[in-house]
């Protein structure tokens, strides 16, 4: 590959600059050969001074290359500029006056670690006060695996790009839990249930009744998980109790609470 084997590719070119002065030296030898019906182009190799060259018209400039012993491979590429601009298909065949251009294509290809970061995942709860918040699980950043190659011409970089993505290790979201606002229970929001948990346990959401009864409505456990509770309800928050007792109300109306249930 000419980009990759630079140093003998200078020497190459070396060998082939200095044949071709040898043959083209001095001017007046080129502009016989060219009043013979042949073309005169200028072969650039790599970073190499361009020298000319007199060659049959029409000829490929790969076989132009071939001809001055440069070593290409599919990599490398064989431009033709003719006034200025590059030509391609069958223009490419050399005409006097062309520039011909040898370009050494070196392809890098390189494969690093990226961390890829952790999602935060937030969870609303009525177990927490309006907006507290409470991390349950921390979160792991994962790794993918890049691979890249970059694309040099004669040394300098002309591309970049992204042939592979892998990820080898799953990030693990952050999981936090945040408070909100009780559902609303239609039909129940308009009672006064301040006055019903003040009766029932002194507006303490903690109250503990050692009969079996907790919080600020007094639920006992079967009833509390019958609601949709989940561990002891006065550990839940007065919003989530609150909630709960409503969800109670609307299934069972004052019954649960015989002495205080008037109040609501």
């Amino acid at each position: 590959m000419l980009a990759t084997k630079s140093t003998a590719l200078r020497g190459v070119a070396a060998m082939a600059t200095s044949a071709l002065a040898f043959t083209l030296v001095p001017g007046a030898a080129v502009a016989q050969e060219s009043t013979d019906g042949q073309a005169v182009v200028r072969l650039k190799i790599a970073t190499q001074p361009a020298v000319e060259v007199a060659v049959a018209p029409r000829v490929w400039p790969s076989d132009l290359v071939e001809d001055q012993a440069v070593t290409i491979d599919d990599n490398d590429l064989v431009e033709v500029v003719r006034d200025g601009r590059e030509v391609t298909g069958d223009n490419k065949r050399v005409r006097d006056g062309d520039t011909v251009r040898v370009v050494a294509v070196e392809k890098d290809r390189k494969t690093k670690t990226r961390v890829v970061p952790a999602d935060v995942v937030e969870v609303p709860t009525t177990k927490l006060e309006p907006g507290h918040r409470k991390v349950v699980r921390e979160g792991e950043a994962g790794l993918r695996e890049v691979v890249a190659v970059r694309t040099l011409h004669n040394g300098e970089p002309v591309n970049y790009r992204v042939v592979d993505r892998t990820l080898v290790q799953e990030p693990q979201a952050r999981r936090v839990l945040v408070g909100r606002e009780p559902y609303s229970v239609p039909g129940t929001d308009g009672l006064n249930w301040g006055a019903l948990a003040g009766c029932e346990s002194g507006g303490n959401p903690r109250a503990v009744n050692p009969a079996g009864y907790y919080g600020l409505y007094q639920f006992d456990v079967s009833t509390w998980n019958g609601v949709g509770g989940s561990g002891m309800p006065h550990l839940a928050s007065a919003g989530e109790q609150t909630y709960r007792a409503k969800l109670l109300f609307k299934s069972r109306g004052r019954s649960p609470w015989p002495n205080c249930g008037r109040l609501l």
